[in-house]
């Protein structure tokens, strides 16, 4: 297997958008625009139900590339909230704070297979019956990106627990 080791220059600079992020500084030298993509088990279950109902196979979560995947809330739950806080203490860092702020707007990527390169069916033809969203010109959107507001540099470990904070 081919491999390749990228890295930015010491002095590149990226910045996520600021109308998004407000006062808070965010690089964003090798995401697509946020260090963090987050997505519920609920929200792809609820989409496989929707996709399933239309004679469709459903998808894995790998499709939409989240880096945090969460469980035990409801589907778009991850949509309202405010804040992520996340008990990292038990490997002796300190509590990690993420806050959502920008729905993810879909692209055609969710319907590549990664293993086969074999495009399907895209599923943003479903989503756009539930999911445009007015913030963003009516863009479909599944998924929230996400800062890091405390602890930078902290370990999150599958199985952390989190408690979602709701922005209402």
């Amino acid at each position: 297997m081919n491999c390749r080791l990228v890295r930015s220059h010491p002095t590149a600079q990226r910045y996520a958008n600021p109308k998004w992020t407000g006062d808070i500084k965010v690089p964003a030298l090798f995401s697509d625009g946020y260090p963090i993509l987050l997505i519920s088990e609920a929200s792809l279950a609820d989409l496989n139900q929707k996709l399933q109902a239309q004679g469709r196979n459903p998808i894995p979560m790998n499709r939409f590339r989240p880096n945090l995947v969460i469980s035990g809330v409801e589907a778009f739950e991850e949509d309202y909230a405010e804040v992520l806080l996340i008990d990292s203490s038990r490997l002796g860092g300190q509590n990690i704070r993420l806050k959502p702020v920008k729905p993810c707007p879909r692209c055609p990527v969710p319907a590549v297979d990664q293993s086969t390169a074999e495009v399907g069916p895209n599923p943003v033809d479903i989503l756009q019956h539930y999911r445009s969203n007015p913030l963003l010109d009516g863009a479909v959107t599944f998924g929230m990106n996400t800062i890091i507001v405390q602890g930078l540099g902290q370990t999150m470990s599958l199985g952390d627990e989190l408690e979602l904070q709701l922005a209402f």
